[in-house]
């Protein structure tokens, strides 16, 4: 079976990461999320966040974030883009979007975070 390639977006993604975030188990998973085959992505709407992330909780989606449903409670989420409806969603649910980039320098370790997927 031959390995994914990582697309340009998810190349700078993945430069993007620290040294020392890169030899976590987590940011390991993450990193072999984004080397998918884009086939085999589509996207994650904000209420499938909502029904598995908790208020307050820290979440990674190695995809687009879609603003598909509605979103309950304060939640901050790193994914590789969002759509704007999905951005204004988070935003006024007094949430924060941001890139993953961010949060890896943010949490070299990954500890608060959940994947979602």
């Amino acid at each position: 079976m031959k390995k994914a390639k990582f697309s340009e977006k998810n190349l700078k993604i993945s430069a993007g990461i620290p040294p020392e975030a890169r030899k976590t188990l987590f940011w390991k998973r993450v990193l072999q999320l984004l080397s998918v085959s884009s086939r085999k992505k589509q996207g994650v709407n904000v209420s499938k966040i909502s029904e598995y992330a908790n208020d307050g909780q820290l979440v990674i989606v190695p995809d687009k974030v879609l603003g598909a449903g509605t979103l309950n409670g304060k939640l901050t989420i790193a994914a590789v883009s969002f759509s704007q409806s999905a951005r204004r969603m988070i935003e006024s649910s007094g949430g924060k979007a941001m890139t993953i980039v961010e949060a890896a320098k943010k949490s070299p370790t990954g500890k608060d975070f959940i994947i979602i997927k």
